[in-house]
């Protein structure tokens, strides 16, 4: 991403609701999510060649919890000046 005209290792926090089993099955779906998303695909975007995802937390909510729209992100800088 760039910022102030120069490239910039960003990283961002975000909430998405996803239906799976486990934990684990429930990290690719929300990817796939974000992925579909316009602010995260690659279309006329510039981005690292190894760019990654990371889930920090993977959270089961109880069947009553109410939704949100899946929508939003916050960003933050990851590099180190």
């Amino acid at each position: 991403m760039t910022r102030e005209g120069k490239f910039q290792l960003m990283g961002f926090y975000s909430t998405r609701w996803v239906e799976a089993e486990t934990a684990e099955a429930a990290e690719p779906l929300a990817l796939e999510m974000l992925r579909d998303e316009f602010r995260f695909s690659d279309e006329d975007k510039k981005k690292a060649p190894d760019a990654k995802a990371y889930f920090e937390e993977v959270v089961e909510m109880p069947p009553e919890t109410p939704r949100v729209p899946n929508a939003g992100a916050t960003w933050f800088s990851m590099d180190q000046d």
